[in-house]
């Protein structure tokens, strides 16, 4: 008998009566059921509504492909049903479905549904297929509009601008706005699919969870990622089986990737991702204010310095927005009413800061917090006004949507102006790494966090979260093995009631196709695989039987290597669950280096146990290849470049004034970092010393730089974190300590400033580089002869350990000439190639004073 909610109950009733309902199956005795197929001969049909929606079709074509593997037979898919085939298969909603008196049940969020009785199967669920953003400016529009007013770049106005497509936006708002970002909430549109890639696609997970019941899993995507049973029967179980999401946002983004890897999107529909409701999240104030048109039209909302002039921002260029400014705000308002205008079915969205970050006006400064406050509480306070205004404005215009709270880099302090709590403002979960939040510290300081938030909401309502999934998501991040099922199964169990959804980033990677060309693709998936798919499996049910799952996992996954593999992810999570630093140093980190030994130990037996050839064979050596690299961690940390003393800076040290004559001892030529050689004879050497401040608070390079061309030196980058940087003579300082890794500052004969770190404590973020703004400074003086750099390079993100002798840091200081027309390369220790090679790096001491 089907149990369906009631249409007279509440919404809150017949969410809990459809909870009731999750994994409820009636199943008759073993012989009742539907044969699809019998000894290999098809005895059914799949029927699909002619109208019916793309993610509908892809869902009939997931099932005739797999049913195909599984016994041979491949089902005809069509539009009614033909006479003399026996059995139905109906795949989504249609009038065949309703005069079989079928009706769908309700779901509170995303869900699924399987009805198997008489001589029919039908698999609906809600069916979320999103129409496209109506607004699209071209490649061309954006690369015009990357110019900037504040840096005075420009580009050429292409023919025809702007193209129809934002003009029709502009024109529909009555600003210069761009569509950066306007669509990002539906996700990357597969060119091959034909759907958005958060599009709700209930019933596709119908179909997955009948493949399910046969025995396909889909642990991994791509080659050999399937496990395909083989039966030359196939016959559907009698029941009626009902099951909700307990999220309503499972949502991942491997960025442009989406667009073109089907193989990727599908293994994720597979495994039941997808958005119930959608949320813009992102710095979308870069719409409203960065553009060159915006910059040239309304420089009064760009935020200045104390000297008057707008801020630089990040990417350098695009300047940072005036939340104060009257037009600014009455322009924000503007682009979030369209923005719920052009799509209706959004829940909530963000007008966020840019990607840099908050940074105030100096004329705000005073106006908000005590005089008392860090700039960071200021700018705190300053950002919750701002939204306590757009969430009144959105309040007026559009009751019933929220606005998201994005408070941004240099403003993520508690608010202490919050006198109202808007009732339509959600702040999100302080974003992190599932993967780092197995430290107890990291989960107690994120609860606190939250907690905190919580307290002050008037109606505190489950909120979205931002996830870094796993450790890969840069390149420079070792291949370890990171597994933590059990951690995971607690975290969701935890933020479940506060929780109402993930916007999980992971990353992607461009590797060589089967046809010699590059695609882009998932990175790392056989490393990834498990974890993505055990998230997954938690989305829909935080109770999942854990061990079951996992022992379920080796033995179909690998075979006749079950237990080695086994033994491989429980020694492997071990391992990662360590209380120790993320961080591997020659001499701390939770990894040690017969970890490593053990770790390929075990995959070479599971190799052997597994066969030669076989797909249990193919499976393991893809994470063994994968993991390839981690084989020269320890080596690599083991520098093999000079000792390099420090000294500390003189008592009546000056600061920094570009005059390197007051460091009177330390100081080491620079050799050919090609050869090793040193300058040639009559050449003066590029020279460099290495001091720290007495308080041991910043670390003092400073470097002479010989140069017979000083009216041709290369320097045209003026301002900070901007690429073109390397366009340029440039130093290049590198720093590693046994705590943090790894930190690389650059500074040109301008006095311009690269720095940026990759330590996953320190940085969050998704992609390279990965800027750091500690408050490096530089001072740089040219001569006739030379020019000359101080760099003051702050110490608080190094770390308690070192530089000593038993501790030392690695270091490397590089100078880069481009003046000459040749390039040269010259360095402290000569690494051969790139300067960043650690290995090759020298060990960086200083004697206790």
């Amino acid at each position: 008998m089907r149990e369906v909610p009631s249409p007279m109950k509440k919404p809150s009733e017949t969410r809990s009566v459809v909870a009731s309902l999750i994994l409820l199956a009636v199943t008759c005795p073993a012989e009742a059921g539907v044969d699809l197929v019998r000894e290999g001969r098809a005895v059914s049909e799949i029927v699909v509504a002619p109208d019916a929606l793309q993610v509908v079709r892809l869902a009939a074509q997931d099932l005739q492909k797999h049913l195909k593997l599984i016994c041979g037979a491949e089902l005809p898919i069509v539009a009614a049903p033909s006479p003399g085939v026996p059995n139905q298969v109906y795949v989504g909603e249609s009038d065949f479905t309703r005069r079989l008196g079928f009706k769908p049940a309700h779901f509170a969020t995303s869900g699924l549904e399987i009805l198997v009785e008489k001589n029919y199967v039908i698999l609906v669920g809600p069916d979320k297929q999103r129409a496209p953003c109506p607004y699209h400016q071209t490649a061309e529009d954006s690369v015009y509009l990357a110019g900037s007013a504040i840096l005075g770049k420009f580009f050429a106005k292409p023919k025809g601008f702007p193209s129809p497509g934002l003009k029709k936006w502009q024109d529909f708002c009555g600003y210069k706005f761009t569509t950066e970002h306007l669509h990002d909430h539906l996700g990357e549109f597969n060119h091959v699919l034909g759907v958005h890639t958060n599009d709700d696609t209930g019933t596709w997970y119908a179909v997955a969870e009948l493949l399910e019941q046969l025995g396909v899993r889909w642990y991994m995507p791509y080659e050999d990622g399937t496990v395909i049973p083989q039966k030359p029967t196939v016959t559907i179980a009698e029941q009626h089986l009902i099951k909700q999401a307990k999220f309503d946002r499972r949502e991942w983004c491997f960025y442009n990737a989406m667009r073109v890897d089907a193989e990727g999107v599908s293994w994720l529909k597979r495994l039941k991702a997808g958005n119930y409701n959608t949320i813009l999240y992102n710095h979308t104030t870069y719409a409203i204010y960065s553009s060159l048109e915006q910059q040239q039209l309304h420089p009064e909302w760009l935020a200045c310095g104390a000297d008057g002039k707008p801020y630089v921002g990040y990417p350098p260029g695009r300047g940072m927005p005036r939340y104060t400014d009257p037009g600014f705000r009455r322009a924000a308002v503007v682009y979030m009413r369209k923005v719920f205008d052009t799509f209706p079915d959004l829940y909530a969205m963000a007008i966020g800061p840019p990607d840099g970050g908050v940074k105030m006006d100096a004329r705000d400064l005073n106006v908000y917090g005590s005089p008392t406050d860090s700039e960071e509480q200021k700018a705190s306070n300053y950002v919750w006004d701002f939204h306590l205004h757009l969430a009144r404005e959105l309040k007026r215009s559009h009751p019933g949507k929220y606005l998201l709270y994005m408070s941004g880099y240099g403003a993520r302090l508690t608010p202490t102006n919050i006198g109202e709590f808007p009732d339509n403002l959600i702040v999100p979960l302080q974003g992190y790494s599932p993967a780092n939040r197995v430290l107890d510290a990291e989960a107690e300081a994120l609860r606190a966090a939250w907690q905190q938030w919580r307290k002050l909401a008037s109606k505190p309502r489950r909120a979205p979260v931002w996830n870094y999934f796993l450790w890969y998501r840069t390149p420079s991040h070792p291949r370890y093995p990171v597994f933590f099922t059990e951690a995971l199964q607690q975290e969701m169990r935890e933020i479940l009631p506060i929780c109402d959804g993930k916007f999980i980033e992971i990353q992607p990677a461009q590797v060589t196709g089967g046809d010699g060309r590059p695609i882009w693709r998932l990175n790392t998936p056989g490393l990834i695989h498990l974890m993505v798919y055990w998230q997954n499996k938690l989305f829909w049910d935080p109770d999942m039987d854990r061990r079951k799952m996992l022992n379920e996992y080796c033995t179909l996954f690998f075979g006749p290597a079950a237990a080695e593999m086994k033994e491989f992810v429980e020694f492997a999570e071990g391992v990662w669950m360590r209380q120790e630093s993320r961080d591997v140093t020659q001499t701390t980190g939770f990894l040690k280096e017969c970890d490593v030994d053990r770790f390929f130990e075990i995959l070479e037996r599971a190799r052997a146990r597994a066969g030669k050839g076989s797909v249990y064979d193919r499976r393991i050596a893809r994470m063994e290849e994968e993991m390839g690299p981690l084989k020269g961690l320890f080596p690599n940390l083991k520098r093999t470049g000079p000792l390099v003393r420090a000294y500390p800076v003189g008592i009546g040290w000056p600061g920094l004034d570009g005059d390197v004559s007051k460091y009177r001892y330390g100081w080491m030529d620079l050799r050919d970092n090609r050869t090793g050689e040193p300058a040639r004879r009559g050449i003066a050497p590029t020279r460099a010393a290495i001091f720290m401040t007495r308080d041991r608070s910043a670390l003092i390079v400073a470097v002479v730089c010989p140069e017979s061309k000083m009216g041709e030196l290369k320097a045209a980058c003026r301002a900070n974190d901007d690429q073109s940087i390397f366009d340029d003579d440039v130093i290049e300082v590198y720093v590693n300590t046994p705590e943090r890794s790894c930190f690389k500052i650059a500074v040109n004969p301008n006095g311009a400033i690269w720095d940026e770190c990759t330590d996953a404590a320190i940085i969050r973020r998704t992609r390279l580089p990965a800027m750091w703004n500690p408050g490096t400074k530089a001072v740089v003086k040219k001569y006739d002869d030379r020019w000359t750099v101080e760099i003051m390079i702050p110490m608080k993100d190094f770390g308690e350990t070192g530089p000593s002798r038993t501790y030392p840091w690695g270091i490397q200081v590089g100078r880069t000439r481009l003046t000459g027309g040749k390039p040269e390369t010259w360095s402290i220790a000569p690494t051969g190639g790139p300067y960043a090679a650690v290995n090759r790096w020298g060990s960086l001491w200083i004697r206790p004073w």
